[in-house]
């Protein structure tokens, strides 16, 4: 081997002999060589530690004391130097026995007696230095060397081992454990795997019995090892394999089934967690034979049903905890402990030991079995003591046997079942036919429908929320509730909603993201009607939601609504009007509101009653919702709309809330976005709260018929709105600024609204909150009811425009039959009944009025499409008609003819004047903004794109002029024809009544409608005036509104001065021109005949005895305002708003200005009404930019008296310059004020 002559080359060959040939190990070889014959000293310069392997030097080491070339002392100095490096340890002390046990071998092999105490010197030497303790080396080396080193006494040691050996025989031949126990075994276990490869014969029984007779063998293994082979045939097979039938039937002829339970439960109890399934699989073989019965078999399976119940609640409980600190935020935390807590929600479903019980696992291999009468006794138990619940494999295990039973009838649903699609095949291949006839959704057996429920209720009723573990479950039940719930089929109908409403929409909480499941689940529910649906989200949401539901709800829908919760709290966070960001919103919160709409929804409505800017991004994220969440959001709108636990009004009980008009103002805003959304729901519970008198419900209706109608109303109006007013619908839209109303929205509107069953009662709803909120109310504050009854008087003009619209827009109702407005509207007589106003009446019939005056006017009666009951009803609205007539309000007053009452209500402002001078302006505008596009649009298609539809506005308005051009001729040429007989039939004695007649039943009942309609009266009497109508006193009637229209601003609210104020201010205008401008007095008022002295006088009204009567008017309108506004805390308020629409006609007079001015600054120095001081800072500043037009009513006086000269009228500078030009130029005036 390289060595220089060893003693003994036998020994040497054998000892190297042991090592592995290779140059690594040979160079360890002369390493260790050269140290150890060196020289001792030479020792400590062996590099252990440079050695690949320490267990060569001990062999080396050990076989170099065999060959006596090293004495014992040299090698345990040596094996110390090595325990240094490498470190004390067992394995050394093993290596170094194995080492001496290996030679040892080899030399009594050899019978080397001089080696062999060579090697008991060195474990004499090991022992006695503790590397090596006495007890290895009697565990592993032979009784001779032991006793050669001193280590045992062979006398002692061989009378032991002979005591050993005789108590071994005595037991092998006690117990028989050598020859008959082990051949008996030997033969049961042989006669048992015979069975794996041929049929059971006929005497196994007798055989098995035999065996355990002849051989004395234990029956109890016996019973285990027969267990045994059949727990191994129920993993290898199926459960109806000869085998297990042959195993089972030796179960029952041996007739041990008694102690089967206790057998099972010893082997539950030791059996290792990788064989718990076939144990319960053959637990479930067991019970599916008959073999054995549930209720002896549960008190051996641990653990018990009562800490089951506790390791429930505990996880229960630990679930709960984390769900309620799901999203807060600790300041004593650190970062990582709060990222904990966000998260801690999601770190376990369930505990480690539910999902290895052996309960647990014998009711999955029951079920996977399809044993449902033996499964449900073990759930009933289960959820009685409240143990864990189904979960995990259990719960596929179940959704496996809810697709088994009702695989039958979903079979004619799916589909494939339907061939509607196909597989692609090859050119020269037919295709199979599309939809075949005899293949139809239809159950053929009704019991088959009962049957399924008699199952698929326990069954859903275990499973609760864990159907969500298997979406494809869910869609089925889906599918087959959609069809249970056709309209057509009522059968199953009752348990399809109760399966939908406790178990398919709770499930939903913890359905993974999955939007078809969530589609397949609409598609069922939309079939129910919205009242129903929404009886379901209510049952869905329970008591409350997120952290309050938790302990109420099942710990995992509690679980996952706060995780929704936070999610959708953590996506509002990025909302911005910014249309990129609202897509990445939107996609988030659709991810979340698949599965928790009613979380999300309620996070999300919440934000909105807090923060109103936040309305509108929030309804453009909402464009990846999933339609069932849209329906769920309407149900969440009706609920908090209803909330009672929240005040409408602030604090002041003036003001309506915040969150109120904020979540109103959302209403209608998202409606708009989304009119698929069910809308009736809506409609019904608002017509709920009217009918209970609760009027503040009128701005929900206000937002929808102004959002998602069109029909938006501007309170206050600037002087060109105004004018605008008179115009078409382009002109109104471009100068009211109005958002283009959306077809869709309209049109879903008008399906909800313009039916028989909903139009009248809700235009009957509105019409008497007026009266109800003004004597029935429980409103205690002037302020807000007067906010109320203006919102009545605003959404019921809304209403009426918007009902007059299905006459163009035709809707179809439940019925199919098309139900335009004329069919909606009843007569006045019905509306009567209904306790509606004869104003309100006339206002909702107007446009059926004018619509049937028009198509007598060009006889066109015969070219309308409507069928022969509908022109019936058309008929009947004619101004003319004797049915019409018929149909007015009773009128105790002769002073009034019914001809001038009809056309008084029929006609609207757009019939008696034009506004060219708005139309010309608006088209100067537009024109304008085709050279801003020119210059600032660099892009030529958005610049094409705005100049186009600039040039397309123009067409629209100069079309729209000149056809309300020749629509007013002809209403004023009918006028004129008429104007002898809207008066002329008064007698005498009435005559002088005529104003007040006119007053009490046209202007006042009119005259705070709408702006549009204070306009008109103002001008329908002026034409009356300039036509000279037969009986018409214009001095009378002038005088009758000073002093009567004038003084009702005691009693107005904010929108009727407004209106007041419109109506006056156009009364006026010509009154003050007149006052100051003889020759147009004389031109238009005193030439005309109703400016008589009297009616039916050929004498005039002169210029100096109109001043003088004007004097007196401003006098009565400055006594009225003076006293209004020292009253300012009742009646100031009203005052100012007339007065502000007033000015630049009133006042004229220096001295009234200051006397106004004096009150005007006591109003603004006081504290308490905020609101009147600031309309009288502006009602002061607009009166002060005024001043250099007032004249002094001393200067009047005398160049009335002095001279006929024209007396320059009040106004601005640029009104002053006008007038001049007038002056020099009067035909051109004449004919532009005749124009």
């Amino acid at each position: 081997t390289g060595f220089s002559r060893p003693a003994s080359p036998r020994v040497a060959h054998m000892s190297w002999s042991m090592v592995a040939d290779g140059d690594a190990h040979c160079e360890i070889r002369w390493e260790i060589a050269h140290c150890l014959f060196a020289s001792a000293d030479n020792i400590s310069e062996l590099r252990i530690s440079d050695i690949h392997s320490w267990r060569d030097t001990v062999f080396e080491v050990v076989a170099y004391v065999a060959i006596g070339k090293i004495e014992s002392k040299t090698a345990l100095d040596v094996i110390r130097q090595a325990s240094l490096i490498i470190g004390q340890s067992t394995e050394l002390a093993e290596a170094i026995v194995d080492a001496i046990w290996l030679h040892d071998v080899q030399i009594s092999a050899a019978k080397l007696r001089p080696a062999h105490c060579h090697l008991a010197a060195l474990v004499e030497a090991l022992q006695a230095a503790g590397v090596v303790s006495l007890t290895n080396f009697k565990k592993h080396l032979d009784e001779e060397l032991l006793t050669s080193a001193g280590l045992t006494n062979s006398i002692t040691f061989s009378k032991r081992l002979k005591k050993l050996n005789t108590d071994q025989v005595y037991r092998q031949h006690k117990y028989n454990l050598l020859h008959e126990e082990s051949e008996g075994y030997s033969k049961v276990t042989a006669l048992l795997s015979r069975l794996q490869i041929q049929a059971a014969p006929a005497y196994l029984p007798k055989s098995l019995q035999a065996l355990i007779g002849g051989f004395d063998l234990d029956p109890n293994r016996v019973m285990d090892m027969v267990l045994s082979s059949l727990q191994h045939s129920c993993m290898a097979s199926s459960t109806t394999s000869p085998t297990i039938n042959a195993l089972l039937k030796l179960l029952e002829q041996v007739k041990l089934g008694a102690s089967l339970p206790q057998i099972l439960g010893f082997k539950f109890q030791n059996c290792r967690a990788k064989m718990l399934t076939s144990l319960c699989r053959l637990t479930a073989t067991l019970l599916s034979a008959g073999a054995i019965a549930v209720d002896p078999l549960l008190p051996h399976l641990a653990p018990s049903m009562e800490k089951l119940a506790e390791t429930t609640k505990r996880h229960a409980k630990k679930i709960e905890d984390a769900s309620r600190l799901a999203g807060t935020v600790s300041l004593s935390h650190s970062v990582e402990q709060d990222a904990s807590q966000t998260t801690a929600v999601s770190r376990c479903r369930y505990p480690a030991e539910g999902l290895s019980l052996p309960i647990v696992g014998i009711i999955e291999a029951l079920l996977w079995d399809r044993r449902w009468l033996l499964v449900r006794p073990l759930l009933s138990c289960l959820e009685d003591t409240g143990a864990l619940p189904v979960c995990g494999q259990s719960r596929l295990a179940l959704c496996s046997m809810l697709k088994f039973a009702i695989s039958p009838l979903y079979c004619k649903l799916t589909p494939n079942y339907l061939q509607f699609a196909t597989r692609w095949q090859p050119s020269g291949i037919p295709l199979v036919h599309v939809g075949s006839p005899h293949r139809c959704r239809t159950f053929d057996d009704i019991a088959s429908v009962h049957r399924l429920f008699q199952v698929l209720e326990p069954l859903c009723c275990h499973l609760h929320v864990g159907i969500a573990s298997d979406a494809s479950l869910v869609t089925k039940l889906a599918r087959i509730i959609k069809y249970l719930l056709r309209p057509r089929d009522a059968r199953g109908a009752h348990e399809a909603k109760r399966l939908l409403g406790y178990v398919i929409l709770p499930a939903m909480s913890i359905l993974s993201v999955n939007p078809g499941c969530v589609c397949e689940i609409w598609a069922a529910t939309k079939q129910l009607p919205c009242c129903e649906r929404h009886s379901l989200y209510s049952t869905w949401r329970g008591r409350s939601l997120e952290r309050e539901s938790v302990g109420t709800k099942h710990f995992e829908v509690a679980e996952a609504e706060c995780k929704a919760g936070y999610h959708a709290r953590q996506s509002l966070k990025r909302v911005a009007n910014d249309k990129k960001n609202s897509k990445h919103v939107g996609r988030a919160l659709a991810k979340v509101a698949h599965s928790n709409p009613l979380v999300v929804f309620r996070v999300i409505l919440s934000q909105v009653e807090s923060y109103g800017n936040m309305i509108q991004p929030i309804v453009e994220s909402l464009g990846f919702v999933s339609p069932l969440a849209l329906d769920v959001l309407s149900y969440m709108l009706s609920s908090h709309l209803a909330d009672t636990s929240r005040h409408k009004l602030q604090n002041d009980g003036i003001n309506i809330a915040h969150w109120f008009q904020h979540l109103s103002h959302f209403t209608g805003v998202y409606y708009r976005a989304f009119p698929q959304t069910e809308l009736q729901a809506l409609i019904e519970f608002l017509m709920l709260r009217l009918e209970d008198g609760d009027s503040l419900y009128l701005l929900v209706f206000n937002e929808l018929l102004a959002r998602m109608g069109g029909c938006e109303v501007l309170e206050d109006l600037s002087d060109a709105q105004i004018g605008g007013l008179a115009g078409g619908e382009t002109l109104r839209r471009e100068m009211l600024a109005f958002s283009k109303a959306s077809k869709r929205a309209v049109s879903k509107l008008q399906e909800a609204l313009c039916t028989p069953s909903t139009a009248i009662p809700i235009l009957a709803l509105v019409a008497q909150q007026r009266g109800y909120s003004l004597f029935k109310g429980k409103v205690n504050h002037v302020k807000l009811l007067g906010q109320l009854f203006d919102r009545c008087q605003m959404v019921l003009v809304q209403l009426v425009d918007f009902l007059s619209r299905s006459t163009a827009h035709s809707t179809v109702t439940g019925t199919g039959k098309k139900c335009p407005y004329f069919e909606l509207l009843p007569d006045l007589c019905k509306m009567s009944a209904l306790h509606i106003e004869p104003q309100i009446a006339l206002h909702a019939a107007r446009p059926l009025i004018a619509e049937a005056a028009g198509a007598h006017r060009k006889e066109l009666r015969a070219k309308i499409p409507i069928s022969p009951d509908s022109g019936s009803s058309l008929c009947k609205w004619e101004p003319d008609g004797e049915a019409l007539r018929s149909s007015l309000p009773a009128r105790d007053c002769g002073a009034l003819s019914s001809e001038l009452y009809l056309v008084f209500w029929s006609l609207s402002l757009y019939d008696i004047t034009v506004p060219t001078r708005e139309y010309d302006a608006q088209i100067a505008l537009i024109r304008s903004k085709i050279n801003v596009a020119h210059r600032e649009f660099l892009e030529p298609d958005r610049r094409k794109k705005e100049m186009a539809r600039c040039l397309n506005t123009i067409n629209s308005l100069v079309a729209e002029l000149e056809f309300q051009k020749h629509h007013y001729q002809q209403i004023m040429t009918d006028l004129e024809a008429r104007r002898n007989s809207l008066l002329g039939a008064i007698v005498e004695d009435q005559r002088r009544s005529i104003s007040e007649a006119l007053l009490e039943n046209c202007i006042m009942p009119r005259v705070t409608i709408t702006p549009e309609d204070a306009l008109f009266c103002a001008i329908f009497f002026k034409q009356l005036h300039s036509l000279e109508t037969t009986n018409f006193s214009s001095l009378q009637y002038y005088d009758r509104v000073v002093k009567d229209v004038f003084p009702v601003i005691y009693c107005a609210t904010d929108q009727e001065a407004r209106c007041l104020g419109i109506f006056l201010r156009a009364t006026f205008e010509p009154l003050t021109r007149w006052r100051f401008d003889r020759r147009r007095y004389d031109m238009e008022a005193g030439s005309k005949l109703g400016f008589s002295v009297a009616i039916g006088s050929a004498s005039r009204c002169t210029y100096e005895q109109y001043c003088t009567v004007f004097t007196k008017w401003h006098d009565k309108i400055t006594k009225v305002a003076l006293h209004s506004l020292s009253h300012y805390k009742d009646h100031g308020r009203a005052c100012l708003l007339v007065l502000i629409k007033l000015i630049g006609v009133y006042p004229i007079y220096k001295h009234v200005s200051t006397q106004l001015l004096g009150l005007l600054e006591a109003i603004q120095v006081q504290e308490d009404m905020k609101d009147v001081q600031a309309m009288a800072k502006r009602y002061c500043t607009l009166l002060k930019k005024s001043e250099d037009t007032l004249v002094e009513e001393s200067l009047l006086q005398r160049d009335i008296l002095g001279s006929k000269a024209q007396v320059p009228a009040p106004g601005t500078k640029r009104q002053a310059s006008t007038a001049n030009k007038q002056r020099r130029s009067p035909k051109v005036s004449l004919a532009r004020d005749q124009e």
